[in-house]
């Protein structure tokens, strides 16, 4: 029975690397799409947004037919209950992803605004932090966690300066408004992609060693550390 739990649970990993991998497709290609303005890349990846969902519900079903017949314990549990967690994870960075081509296809049928700079560095640093994020998971070890934590923190500062940026636009003039708003939205998704790479991590870590942990500014907690920082600086 041992045997079987453990080649089930590779099965699991297996599956759930699988959608990662589709999810970091899904977001590099709309954030090319985006640099380029190409309508055909755009289309392709709209095209693949049922994959997602197909895969999220298979990795569901595979882990509660673990958990219903098999009986995990320990980290085989964790592990198991963690797939199901961060399945849903990647299932939300494809949907904004999606997102993300949508509002460029709005985006490039109109002149362009301005010459992209920090969005597509926020993207770089986004799928840095997914990429690693997936990592952590296959290799089951915590090393590089709070990285991902300090270049999440970095795009918090990146959206806050694109914000500002196109602030100044839609106050200059009220033809400039939608455009910028298109692109204030896309830069928001790009922040939320980075926010599920780090709540991947802390699943994962959370997997390894049994303990809750978050990325808080830019370092990595456990819940009980992050309540003491916290009362510390009250």
């Amino acid at each position: 029975m041992e045997w079987i739990l453990k080649e089930s649970i590779e099965e699991l990993k297996k599956m759930l690397l699988k959608e990662g991998w589709l999810a970091e497709t899904l977001f590099n290609h709309a954030i090319n799409a985006l640099k380029e303005r190409e309508e055909s890349s755009i289309k392709q990846v709209l095209g693949r947004k049922n994959e997602i969902n197909v895969m999220d519900m298979k990795i569901k079903e595979k882990a509660l037919i673990i958990l219903a017949t098999m009986m995990p314990m320990s980290v085989d549990l964790r592990i198991v209950t963690g797939s199901f967690v961060i399945s849903s994870y990647f299932e939300n960075i494809s949907e904004k992803s999606l997102e993300i081509a949508r509002k460029t296809l709005e985006l490039i049928r109109q002149p362009q605004l301005k010459p992209l700079v920090t969005i597509p560095e926020m993207a770089r640093l986004a799928l840095i932090m997914l990429r690693e994020s997936m990592r952590m998971f296959a290799d089951q070890n915590v090393n590089g966690a709070e990285t991902v934590c300090e270049k999440d923190n970095e795009i918090d500062n990146y959206l806050e300066e694109v914000r500002n940026e196109l602030m100044v636009y839609m106050m200059e003039d009220s033809k400039y408004v939608k455009r910028a708003l298109l692109l204030l939205e896309i830069a928001q998704n790009i922040e939320e992609i980075a926010d599920q790479a780090t709540k991947i991590v802390e699943t994962t870590s959370y997997i390894i060693t049994g303990k809750q942990y978050r990325c808080f500014e830019d370092k990595l907690y456990t819940i009980n550390s992050l309540e003491n920082n916290k009362g510390e600086n009250t």
